[in-house]
Parts: C-alpha cells; structure tokens; sequence
C-alpha cells in the first residue's frame, strides 16, 4: 500500500502520523512544495532565536493539537500564561480581558455593556444551529449584542478576520467561536489562558517531522505537484516536477483551488460546487524592535482608516528575554487577493504601518525598529457561503482512491494549528475504514 500525502503543513505532516499509526503497513510519501514543513505555522530567524512567520497560540481546549502534542512527548514544553487583550477605538486604548474590563468599556454604553457581557452566556446556549447556517454573523449579533455592541465590537473583529466578508459569514461560525472560547477561559470566565511553546511551535513541527522519518516516512521538500492523476474515475497517482509517480491511495491538505486545479479530469459535477468557495488573503508583517511599544498582548484595531486589523506583541506574551531583549510586534491583515497591499513593496508597507503605529502609539519612536518582515499567504482563510454544510467535501472524494483535507472542511470551527491536526486524524480514519470495508 503507497499513500502519498500533497502538502507538508500540520494537516499533511498529522495525516502522515496518523496513517503511520493506523495503517503500519502503508508506505508513505509527503510532499510539500515549499522549502520548509509547517505551512501557515512554518518559523523564520530572529536574530538568535526563531518565531512563526504569522502569530500563533494555543486555548486550552484545543484538544487534538495538546493530545498529539502528548503522544510526542512535548507536553512539559508547553507553556500556559493569562493574557492581555485591548481595543483601539476612537484614539483610545482600552482594556478588553475581563469582565472588569467590559463593565469599564466606555465606547459601549452602560447597558450595551451589559447586554454585551451577558450575550456570550445566552449564545452559548443556542440550540437552534440549523437556522444559523441561514443567517449572517451580523443578523445574529446584532440580535445578542444590540447594534452598538455589533458596530464597535464584533464587527471590527470579524473585519480583521475576514476583511471585506465579513458580512458575509454564516452565523454558525461565531457561535461555534464563542462556545469554544467560553471553555478557555478560567476563575469563572474572568481570565482566558494561552499556551505557547519553549522554542516556538518549532519544537512541534520539528518532532512531529522527526518521527515521521524514524517510521520511514519520507518527506519530499521542493515538490511541486503538477497534476493529480485520475483515469476512469480512480486515482492512479501524482506527477511532481514532471515525473509520473503511482500510488494506491493520494490524500491532499492543499486549499480548495489548489486541488480543483490538479484534478484535471475529476468530474466536473464533483468541482463544480468546491470552486463556490473563495479564499481571503493574509498578509502579516513581523517588526522587530529595540525597545517595547505597549502594554497589551493583543490589540484590537477598530478603525478602518487604519489599514491593518491588529497589533499583537509577543514580547508581552513570551519575554523578550527569549528573543535576546528584542520586540517582536506582528500587524495582522486579511484581504481581497486584489488588494494593491498584495503587491506593494515590503518598505512601502513598512513606512505606511508605522505612520499609523504613531498615531495608536504617539510616543512611538521609529528609529527602535530593527527589522520587518512581510508574509503573505494566498489561501489563508475560506470564506464559507450560507449552507455551506450541504457543499462541504466529505474526505473521501467520489474519485477511487482519492481523499481530500483542507481548512474548508473544518466548518464551522475557527481554523488554526488544532483543527489541521483534526483533519489529519479524521481523514487517516476513513483511509483506513475505506481500505479495510
């Protein structure tokens, strides 16, 4: 049995794990594109010391990341801390952690605060989840939260994941969102722990690959593939860099578009509905500085005129101690492929986010900067229509031999580190059931 595995991220690395562990007889064959593994969780230096090249953490109940995270033997290297979140609104900062927080929140009114506050416990217990599948997020909260709560809040924040769409998302998402998120937090909901890891999410990736090559796992970096091929409906394999390759069974990680464009003759009744869903872009900027610029984690942007969503310092999450006393400040964006910030110039971007940085931080003085780095991910985040459930791929495709696992088929969950390594235990599971039915 030869499975080969297309994409060399958490989802493709876990998938290849997992095959190992429930099919031991299989021969597999990773192959990812890049020169690196961890795809959106993938690291870059700093100096001495590496940091992902877009901000990650952990919740406490992300279950499947902690759980493979125990089977590899990380768990003593994890590291939970509380953590600071804010809002900039109106030229003002405000704290945004606790309940305190909320109550003392003056861009809401007094009971817009309450009824804010109190939302979260009543979304919590929605039972009627089909419906939500036919409504907006923005239908939804402004029903729970009150306009206001939605104009100042949530909207902003939905603005800084989905950029333009976020109107567009169903309702089912946020509460799923706010469910999960309900679980994290600790001392009855006042305070949300973190988790991060001693070294960066490196030490995972990194384990996770060497055990992958001590079960004769083989990991093909540099690995473009050109077509999945399928004749008569059954999968006969991949070609990579021009080279016809057979296998029995081809299990691809790769985002939607991706995968519609290398089934070159799957049937058209079966791509036809993938192609509905869109992808948004991201582009996360890593500033590297001599000296802090605040005091919060995680600062929410809610300003449209300025044109990045967050500003999360790291350095007040995991010490800059870590990082030889450096800063570490990430910009966060999700935008429109056609967005002219996808094509500007690194020190373009540079000198505009630090014209604005000044206006959210007056003291802020440019010359600490060291260093800044801009990354982008075509295929970040997809935008789910209304209903998606009844589209959503199942894992195995209707092409013999052929499975599919992408961040599409984590709906209605938030993706992210724990739902890839998801999608890799599932879809070995059906592999296995499919080739032992």
């Amino acid at each position: 049995m030869n499975i080969a595995i297309i994409g060399g991220g958490i989802a493709g690395m876990s998938t290849a794990y997992y095959i190992n562990k429930y099919i031991p007889e299989a021969k597999v064959d990773v192959y990812e594109k890049g020169s690196d593994i961890g795809g959106l969780a993938g690291v870059m230096q700093v100096g001495d010391s590496v940091i992902e090249k877009y901000y990650h953490h952990l919740f406490t109940h992300d279950k499947y990341y902690l759980e493979l995270a125990d089977e590899l033997g990380l768990t003593s290297q994890l590291i939970w801390k509380e953590s600071k979140v804010g809002f900039y609104h109106s030229g003002g900062h405000h704290a945004f952690t606790t309940p305190l927080d909320l109550l003392r929140f003056k861009p809401l009114s007094f009971p817009s605060r309450i009824k804010f506050g109190l939302s979260s416990l009543f979304i919590s217990k929605y039972k009627d989840i089909d419906k939500l599948e036919s409504m907006t997020t923005e239908e939804f909260m402004v029903k729970y939260v009150g306009k206001q709560g939605w104009e100042v809040i949530w909207k902003p924040m939905l603005r800084i994941k989905f950029g333009d769409n976020y109107n567009k998302i169903p309702a089912v998402w946020i509460w799923e969102r706010i469910v999960q998120r309900f679980k994290s937090r600790t001392g009855g909901g006042k305070q949300e722990l973190l988790g991060y890891m001693k070294g960066s999410f490196k030490t995972f990736n990194e384990k996770l690959l060497d055990t992958l090559v001590d079960q004769d796992i083989n990991m093909h970096l540099n690995a473009a593939i050109d077509e999945i091929v399928i004749e008569e409906n059954k999968c006969k394999g991949i070609r990579v860099n021009e080279e016809f390759i057979k296998y029995d069974t081809v299990i691809c990680t790769a985002a939607l578009p991706i995968f519609v464009k290398l089934c070159k003759n799957a049937p058209e009744n079966y791509l036809n509905p993938l192609r509905a869903v869109e992808y948004d872009c991201a582009l996360v900027a890593l500033m590297t500085l001599s000296k802090p610029v605040g005091n919060m984690y995680w600062l929410n942007i809610a300003d449209n005129n300025i044109p990045f969503g967050g500003v999360i310092e790291h350095t007040n999450f995991i010490g800059s101690e870590n990082y030889g006393g450096k800063t570490l400040l990430y910009f966060s964006k999700y935008l429109n492929v056609n967005d002219p910030l996808m094509h500007t110039k690194d020190e373009e971007i540079q000198k505009l986010y630090t014209n604005h940085l000044k206006k959210i931080y007056p003291n802020f003085d440019e010359r600490t900067i060291e260093n800044f780095v801009v990354s982008r991910d075509r295929y970040a985040q997809p935008i789910w229509p209304m209903k998606y459930s009844q589209i959503k791929p199942e894992y195995k495709t209707p092409i013999d031999g052929l499975f599919l696992s992408n961040t599409a088929q984590i709906y209605p969950n938030d993706r992210g580190m724990n739902f890839s390594v998801k999608l890799g235990k599932e879809v070995s599971e059906v592999v296995r059931n499919t080739i032992n039915s």
